[in-house]
């Protein structure tokens, strides 16, 4: 057996070192500053959603209050620099109101395709496209307000497509393509639902289904 010697092992360490010691500093160099950068990115991205959380919480007080140039530059600078975040989706939705409400509907428009497309949430987007189709149906694009009403996937909005369906229909002329889509909707409709009265009006406004 050999004798233990610790030059020897002096000596392979050294030639160890040698050979991986570069390499090995510079991986816990690149390892510290991934996790450095992972870290930074966390607080940015907090740090962002705070700020947009504050501003959100500002514009409904604005909202609130009336105060319409509040509203439009609180809510621009949500859509424009925190569009990563769910404040901004919701920013647009109220800012599209407020356009609209000042008879600049195409301007309203485009927020509501911004949200449609931008926005972070699903229930977001699903009512920035319903508010679109109507638009587009109040200005005549039949085939538009159609084409947005057709959603595939609608995630618990299915009645409220139903209706802009039918509502759709009904101004081109189909009787009974928007008696079946306000059927749709009821049948889509929770038990008990405060917009059962509504859709029923609706349908029977147009009659009895024909046989």
């Amino acid at each position: 057996m050999d004798a233990y010697n610790p030059d020897d092992q002096l000596a392979t360490l050294k030639n160890w070192w040698k050979q991986y010691g570069k390499a090995l500093i510079a991986g816990v160099a690149i390892g510290a500053l991934v996790l450095g950068g992972l870290n930074y990115w966390k607080v940015y991205k907090t740090r962002r959603a705070e700020t947009a959380s504050l501003l959100y919480e500002a514009l409904l007080a604005d909202v609130q209050q009336g105060k319409a140039d509040n509203i439009s530059t609180t809510a621009g600078k949500l859509v424009k620099d925190y569009a990563s975040t769910p404040y901004a989706g919701k920013a647009a939705l109220l800012l599209a109101r407020q356009q609209f409400d000042a008879k600049d509907p195409a301007t309203a428009r485009k927020q509501l395709e911004w949200a449609m497309k931008n926005a972070t949430e699903p229930a977001v987007q699903h009512t920035a496209r319903l508010r679109l189709g109507r638009l587009l149906l109040d200005q005549g694009d039949k085939d538009g307000a159609l084409s947005l009403a057709s959603a595939k996937n609608t995630q618990g909005f299915a009645s409220e497509y139903d209706e802009l369906r039918g509502d759709v229909l009904l101004a081109m002329g189909d009787r009974a393509g928007a008696r079946a889509a306000y059927q749709a909707g009821l049948d889509h409709l929770p038990q008990g639902s405060s917009f059962g009265p509504t859709l029923t009006m609706k349908r029977d406004d147009l009659g009895p289904e024909p046989k």
